[in-house]
């Protein structure tokens, strides 16, 4: 290493890049998906979720249902509850510097206790918190505690104001308790109103605790068992209702497990390449000591003491690879922390730690040894008669064999990466060109609710008027309206069956669906949203009247005029409540620019928490201006999350961005990396090869025989790299199809494109090598020795 520090830097610097590049992924993937969640005896914990198909894989589950799990003590030690949506459970804090707007969670007693989570100040819920009547207690988050509180370790015990109704501080959470990311504080579960009681209700996650023994197989029987009974004897609340049944560590990471372990293989090819690179750089070195381990093996030393020294000399390389690969995997990490998109990682629990270390020690021994074998097998294969005989006219032929089959790899390895970068991209720039239904340009997005609690309609709406008309007042103004959530954010949970009687398109297990959208009257104008009918007018308060998707109109009322229909809000006939189709708006992406068109229900609301200007110049020019005129209305009301609607159609596209973005990072190293390869073995084969080429050229070979050659040569294996890359491409790209849009995981552009551009750069490869074949000189090769 030290008489060859040119080499041993080259190798040293390639192996670095390779096992930082899988230490960060790792460090990443062992974070969110393998290291144990923070609760007791975690590998046993349950999400039980209820499932209304085809529409909503997930969903939360009723009263009925949980009161009969709870008894199912041959299952489950403990069964606990909480409310996973988040619409409806914001509230203004007051007790700090100035109101804030939190979100609030409502969680059973024994959903702590089976968690095993203790309070770090105060007491967790009790089983006489439980109930229809509960107290008016609650547990704050950590980073709630620590930032707005300032970790005031007197807060024990004091009110706090939210939505002008004091609440005591019990407790305050673990920071490691992140059940729910967004939840701010807990409340008992009987702050969530008739959603304890009522069966049509459907907004609480369950958690269990399995028996040792039961398999979470037999708990899904039994609890399918238990949700067909209730269908059967309460048709009217629970029939079409299904249920779903994974471990709490699979549910809570659900949405980031294929990209990550995408992004894991990724970053092993790239270790694959820098393994066949350096195994290549080994093996040069190899045939140029030929002769010296000829003389060594000559005077006595054992081939067994070759092969040990050539594997140790390997391993050495590496470790002294994966020392330096630990400060790429530092900088890689904060890097990929800084891309992320907020709230799809959370920095805070991702960090280096002893697994992470473990991880790459394990990875610089392996991967010692995977490119030490090559070498080390050219050692041991060694006849000592000829490599004394050796005078570099030549190239051993299973040297050169070996070379090239390491050649094969590794175009095969990048055309893998390249390939799945491509389909992302691809499916990317699909996401990007579609129509979210509105005009995104010039929105201005303010999160915003009074501070007052007023029951009163006319109030609110009279105060919401009052703050419109002084909003639409500004300079640069055009439109105001609000809404309960933006489109491309819409919670799916926010949802409500309906019946068309006589309609042939009722079946008579499964109610149909729709999203729910509370709207202020100049909504469609506002956001640009295409628009049949009429919209609101202060008389349709009292009135029950709809606005409906394009989507609903045309499944429900094939070939015909919505504007006018009448349909039954709610699964029940008995007391039905009729609503009014009073206009039909063009369909909106709700939940992303990937999701799929949905039957859409427009309410006249006052009181929702999002306004939405439209500008005539820069939105976030007129940030400072709203704020004031909402304070000047409402000075205890707190604002927040001023951002243009372009800026949140790009958070919500955002996972799929940094999922692409580094994937083509990979690839794109990977790609620079196979050329390095493919570059050095062929400029390695053209000078031992110089007394060849000049014996061809003496006897009449010209220079574009020359140049044809070696060309070929290299054509030759990239063709089969090429063909072995397809079939494993068609093999693991499968692997993705839940990470594109609208494409095929074999889709023919993309593999074309790909192919091209892997046949294109390696010829460019080739060349230089071979130009450089063309100008040997015959008679100084043939003089040569």
């Amino acid at each position: 290493m030290r008489r060859s520090p040119i080499f041993t830097l080259t190798v040293v610097l390639t192996l670095a890049l390779g096992i930082g590049a899988n230490t960060a992924i790792f460090t990443v993937v062992n974070s969110v998906l393998l290291r144990p969640l923070p609760f007791h005896d975690p590998a046993h914990l349950l999400a039980v979720w209820d499932t209304y198909q085809p529409n909503f894989p997930k969903l939360g589950v009723s009263p009925p249902e949980y009161d009969q799990w709870s008894r199912q003590t041959d299952l489950f030690d403990a069964v606990g509850r909480y409310r996973y949506i988040a619409s409806g459970q914001e509230a203004n804090l007051t007790g700090g510097a100035e109101p804030l707007r939190v979100q609030a969670s409502c969680a059973s007693s024994s959903l702590f206790r089976m968690l095993g989570v203790h309070p770090i100040l105060g007491r967790s819920f009790e089983a006489a918190d439980d109930g229809s009547n509960p107290p008016g207690i609650a547990l704050l988050s950590f980073k709630l505690w620590r930032d707005y509180f300032k970790a005031d370790p007197q807060l024990i015990g004091k009110p706090v104001q939210l939505q002008n109704r004091a609440f005591i501080v019990a407790g305050v959470l673990p920071s490691d308790f992140k059940l729910l990311p967004w939840a701010d504080l807990w409340l008992p579960e009987g702050q969530a109103g008739d959603e304890i009681t009522n069966p049509l209700r459907h907004g609480f996650g369950v958690v269990a605790r399995l028996k040792p023994g039961v398999s979470p197989r037999q708990a899904q029987a039994r609890l399918e068992s238990i949700s067909q009974r209730l269908a059967r004897e309460h048709p009217k609340t629970s029939k079409g209702f299904g249920i779903t049944v994974r471990s709490l560590q699979e549910d809570l990471t659900g949405n980031l497990r294929p990209a990550l372990l995408v992004l894991l293989g990724a970053v092993t090819f790239v270790l694959l390449i820098a393994c066949v690179n350096v195994a290549n750089l080994l093996l040069t070195r190899a045939a140029s000591r030929r002769r010296e381990m000829a003389i060594r093996i000559a005077l006595g030393a054992s081939r067994w003491r070759i092969v040990r020294d050539s594997l140790a000399e390997s391993i050495r390389l590496s470790l002294v690879g994966g020392a330096a690969g630990l400060l790429v995997a530092y900088a890689g990490l904060q890097a990929l922390l800084r891309l992320a998109p907020a709230g799809l990682i959370d920095p805070a629990s991702i960090h280096m730690d002893t697994a992470s270390l473990a991880f790459l020690a394990a990875v610089s021994i392996l991967t010692g040894a995977v490119f030490g074998i090559a070498p080390t097998l050219a050692a041991a294969r060694l006849d000592p008669n000829e490599g004394l005989k050796e005078s570099g006219r030549g190239v051993a032929r299973g040297s050169s064999a070996g070379r090239n089959a390491l050649v094969i790899v590794e175009f095969a390895l990048a055309l893998v990466l390249l390939m799945g970068a491509g389909l992302l991209i691809r499916s990317f720039a699909r996401l990007v060109q579609v129509n979210p239904g509105f005009r995104t340009a010039n929105l201005l997005t303010v999160r915003f609710e009074p501070s007052f609690f007023q029951p009163d309609s006319q109030k609110i709406e009279a105060f919401f008027e009052r703050l419109e008309t002084r909003l639409r007042s500004l300079p640069g103004v055009e439109a105001v309206t609000a809404t309960n959530a933006l489109p491309l954010t819409a919670e799916r949970a926010n949802v409500m069956r309906f019946i068309i009687p006589g309609s042939p398109l009722m079946r008579p297990d499964v109610f149909p669906v729709a999203q729910r959208h509370l709207i202020t009257p100049d909504y469609f104008r506002t956001l640009g949203i295409a628009l049949r009918g009429r919209t609101y007018n202060a008389h349709d308060l009292d009135q029950p009247s709809v606005i409906i998707s394009d989507t609903m109109a045309r499944t429900f009322w094939p070939g015909e005029d919505a504007i006018g229909k009448r349909f039954i809000l709610g699964p029940s006939m008995v007391n039905p409540n009729w609503a009014t189709v009073i206009g039909v708006a063009a369909d909106v992406k709700q939940s992303g620019l990937d999701s799929e068109r949905t039957n859409d229900f427009y309410f006249l609301d006052y009181g929702p928490r999002f306004l939405i200007l439209r500008t005539v110049s820069d939105p976030l020019l007129l940030s400072t201006a709203v704020r004031r005129e909402i304070q000047a209305l409402d000075p205890s009301a707190p604002v927040s999350e001023f951002r243009t609607m372009e800026q949140v159609l790009e958070a919500s596209t955002s996972p799929r961005r940094f999922s692409t973005l580094l994937l083509s990072i990979f690839a794109a190293v990977a790609l620079v990396l196979a050329l390095i390869g493919i570059y050095g073995i062929l400029s390695w084969s053209v000078a031992q090869r110089t007394q060849e080429i000049g014996i061809r050229m003496a006897v009449g070979a010209d220079a574009r025989g020359i140049l044809k050659l070696i060309l070929g040569r290299g054509l030759k294996l990239s063709a089969i790299g090429l063909t072995i890359g397809l079939a494993a491409t068609f093999a693991l790209t499968r692997f993705l199809s839940t990470q594109l849009f609208e494409i095929s995981s074999h889709d023919p552009w993309v593999l074309t494109a790909v192919s091209a551009l892997m046949l294109a750069v390696t010829t460019a490869a080739c060349y230089l090598p071979a130009k450089r074949a063309t100008k040997v000189d015959p008679i100084t090769a043939l003089r040569a020795d």
